[in-house]
């Protein structure tokens, strides 16, 4: 909203530097983003007559021009070409500064001399029109300080006006702030009619189809009507207002509406068939050609106004090319009416059209103001176009306001705002606000709400408002004080959580961050195969962000992508966040869910629920040394790659690996299972973001707690990466579950320990992971580390066939073992490999 404080002091009366009111305002809730000098200071320019006009004899498109100032006669150069002998033009005398900061001084043109300069209107700030001289009206006297016919140097305020006050959407309504703020009183304009008014014509005819579309309705009739340019004084405000000036029709409704808020449309009246008017909704089919020349194709969920043939008008946003006001217009049909907000908002979205009209009925426009504003600017029609009233306004008033009252308690309001303010003081400021105090008490009073105030619903809403006219920054301050709601189990949790992250930090991982919504198309590119399981953004600000991330991995790989995309070769990243989901989905996944709904109630409210969840992404050669960086990357070494961080963060997270550093933990063990093996039931999301034959459950005690793999080519050829990306995504939960437990102490070791390797010839089916589980289970307690060292395939070995070599650490804490010893424990071991895995002993 830009407000003219020429204008601002027509309606009330204060003392105040623009950049102080633009602060009071400001701390009154009403927040001033700028504050601008509008036009120049106007001095030393003036009303000149031209008497005489010649061609300049060395250049074809200037011309002499002789004007009367009103002091003198004075020649000039000019190369506009829109005057004749007898008109009024503005005239520049040396040492006037124009809006641009010229600043005129006397000249010489290809040799002829020019005392001063005539001006077009937008080198004075009073628009934007530079196509030729501005043409003053003809009865202006020469030597009239142009300040007396556009009005003197200005100041513009724009006003950023929250959604829930409409009522500021006008310069009354700031106008009654303003008031209120410096103890005035709003003087708001005259708007006299002819009395009294004529009789109504039952020719003409308003008819509105629901009430709820449309409240209320008037149509005013006029006739008589000659269009023709407004007075500039009336430009001018249009003009700072970010309005283009057309007509003096035109500009009166759009100048009403900045006045009161309430938007107006003029209509042609030659131009509608039937000699009616109907507020319907659309019918399928219908077009309507808009005022800026558009073919707008309607729905039935949008609102028109029609003739008794076809519409003419988008309500509340724009009117129709066909009904339009025209030069040759006599005949006007001025319509001020009050539409649904709501209707409004979205025809508004659905067409991609907005006007100044539209901003304010989106907002909610008072149905009691509708009248006022019609006979402002009938008013004006009649003063500035020589308008007749032709015949009483027809009024279809079909749903009044609702009268709202609050009961506002004084000594409530005084400890919530820790003022020690009166009782009158609070009423005087609910009466500056044109708040009505029906009835007072001794301990409260009743507020009448008015219709222009729809954010007042309650007692806060009143301490609001005593607040800001109070001042907010008058407001005492608190005592500094400091409360803390956490528990002992969420202050652990976030240092879990910062242990997890200084961790993953340690092992030259770069944690990211995204947004936790994301759009279906990635989503779908990583899993398309359970949309239900996600829960939609209502009212999402692009289609790209409309859904909430039911998985970290998703803008992962994106991540990685996009660092791809700018020459990013290598890259290890990992991110730790919030994710969503249908809560029955996960109960059936086996999610850890934080904070699931607590009720039926709950659940219709908020059908989501939610889970901190870890990934991390590996890209390029971001596991080697720095001096091997060339060779190209195989899937195998982006797999263990991958793993030595899973189980890197296990041994920080206090969870044993089997043969991963044996030690006093073994109830809690991670396992990687092939996805076909998974434990049914699981159905961790994005499966099919990993290659066939590369995806792993993660499993914590048998509970799958998310996946790892590689990701499929089709998803990487996305972004163009062709080497392997290894991923995980893992429940947050889970791993910090055992953090906090505390090693039960053991005496160092201080006996020699003794080494015994082993090579044995198994199946390539036969996992690494199950000869560990073998080994596990017949290790006595002196077995205190098992490292696999050497991996053979080949002729020597046989089709089918491979060579796995372990390194096995014997020691004991009681004793030095001997050679007896360590043999007698080590042959148990080999003996369990041949009956249990049918494994052939090659070195042992």
């Amino acid at each position: 909203m830009k407000v003219s404080l020429n204008w601002l002091h027509e309606l009330v009366a204060f003392d105040a530097a623009p950049g102080a009111l633009a602060e009071r305002l400001t701390f009154a809730g009403l927040e001033v983003e700028a504050v601008a000098e509008s036009g120049t200071d106007l001095r030393e320019i003036v009303a000149a007559e031209v008497l005489a006009i010649s061609p300049h004899p060395r250049a074809d498109r200037l011309r002499l021009c002789d004007v009367a100032d009103g002091r003198q006669t004075v020649r000039v150069v000019c190369g506009a070409a829109n005057f004749a002998v007898g008109d009024k033009v503005p005239l520049a005398r040396p040492g006037a500064v124009l809006a641009g900061g010229v600043r005129i001084k006397p000249a010489v043109l290809r040799g002829e001399k020019s005392d001063g300069m005539l001006c077009a209107a937008d080198e004075l700030g009073v628009s934007d029109d530079h196509q030729g001289l501005m043409l003053l009206p003809p009865e202006t006297p020469p030597g009239t300080p142009l300040a007396e016919i556009v009005g003197p140097a200005d100041h513009v305020l724009t006003i950023e006006v929250t959604p829930n006050r409409p009522d500021c959407m006008s310069m009354i309504g700031i106008a009654r702030e303003v008031a209120a703020l410096y103890g005035s009183r709003l003087q708001r304009p005259a708007a006299p009619l002819p009395e009294p008014l004529p009789a109504p014509d039952a020719a003409f005819q308003v008819a509105v189809e629901d009430a709820a579309d449309c409240p209320r309705y008037m149509a005013w009739r006029l006739a008589d009507v000659a269009v023709r340019p407004s007075p500039w004084r009336l430009q001018r405000r249009l003009f700072q207002a970010g309005i283009r000036p057309i007509n003096n029709v035109v500009d009166i409704t759009n100048y009403v509406m900045l006045e009161s808020g309430q938007p107006l449309h003029a209509f042609d009246q030659s131009l509608l068939h039937g000699g009616q008017i109907r507020v319907r909704r659309a019918r399928a089919g219908e077009t309507l050609v808009t005022l800026d020349d558009v073919p707008r194709k309607l729905t039935p969920d949008m609102l028109v106004i029609a003739d008794a043939e076809r519409p003419v008008a988008l309500a509340g946003i724009m009117g129709g090319a066909g009904s339009g006001i025209q030069d040759a217009t006599r005949a006007v049909v001025l319509e001020s009416a009050c539409f649904q907000s709501g209707l409004i908002r979205r025809a508004s979205r659905a067409l991609g059209l907005t006007s100044e009209a539209t901003a304010r009925f989106e907002r909610g426009v008072d149905a009691l103001q509708t009248d006022w504003a019609a006979r402002r600017a009938v008013s004006l029609m009649i003063q500035l176009a020589g308008a007749r009233l032709a015949a009483a306004p027809a009024d279809v008033f079909l749903l009044e306001p609702k009268s709202r009252k609050i009961e506002c308690r004084f000594d409530r309001l005084r400890q919530r705002l820790g003022l020690d303010i009166s009782d009158d003081a609070m009423t005087a400021i609910f009466e500056a606000l044109e708040l009505q105090v029906p009835a007072r008490g001794r301990k409260s009073c009743t507020v009448s709400v008015p219709p222009f105030r729809p954010d007042l619903e309650g007692e806060a809403d009143l301490l609001e408002e005593v607040a800001r006219l109070h001042g907010l920054d008058k407001l005492p301050a608190p005592p500094a004080s400091a409360q803390s709601s956490a528990t002992r189990e969420s202050h652990a949790r976030a240092m879990a959580v910062m242990r997890l992250r200084a961790g993953l930090t340690g092992m030259g991982l770069t944690e990211i961050m995204n947004y936790s919504f994301t759009g279906s198309r990635l989503l779908d590119l990583c899993d398309g195969s359970c949309p239900e399981k996600r829960v939609p953004i209502p009212n999402p600000v692009s289609a790209d962000h409309g859904w909430l991330r039911n998985s970290l991995l998703p803008q992962m790989v994106e991540t990685l992508g996009q660092n791809r995309a700018r020459q990013v070769q290598d890259a290890a990243f990992f991110e730790i966040g919030r994710v969503f989901f249908v809560p029955d989905a996960a109960a059936a996944a086996g999610h850890a869910v934080d904070r699931p709904p607590a009720g039926p109630a709950a659940a219709a409210a908020l059908p989501a629920a939610e889970m901190d969840v870890l990934a991390v992404g590996l890209m390029g050669a971001a596991g080697r040394p720095p001096l091997d960086q060339r060779r190209p990357v195989a899937d195998e070494e982006a797999w263990l790659w991958l793993k030595g961080i899973l189980e890197n963060l296990c041994r920080m997270m206090k969870f044993d690996l089997p043969g991963a550093g044996r030690g006093p933990f073994h109830a809690a063990a991670l396992r990687l299972a092939p996805a076909e093996e998974a434990p049914s039931g699981f159905d961790w999301p994005n499966r099919a973001a990993f290659a066939p034959g590369r995806g792993f459950a993660v499993l914590l005690d048998g509970r799958p707690i998310g996946r790892a793999g590689l990701i499929r080519p089709g998803l990487r050829q996305e972004w163009r990466i062709h080497e392997p990306l290894a991923a995980a995504e893992l429940a947050v939960a889970p791993l910090l579950a055992r953090l906090e437990a505390v090693c039960a102490p053991r005496t160092p070791p201080v006996y020699p320990a003794v080494q015994r390797d082993l090579a044995m010839r198994v199946p390539l089916a036969l996992t690494h992971a199950r000869i560990l589980e073998v080994i596990e289970k017949l290790a006595p307690p002196e077995l205190t580390d098992v490292k696999l060292f050497d991996i053979f395939q080949g002729k020597q070995i046989g089709a089918g066939y491979k060579s796995l070599a372990y390194a096995l650490t014997y020691r004991s804490g009681s004793k030095t073992l001997t050679d007896e010893d360590v043999n007698a424990m080590h042959n148990l071991i080999l003996e369990g490999l041949r009956r249990e895995l049918q494994a052939e002993i090659r070195i042992g």
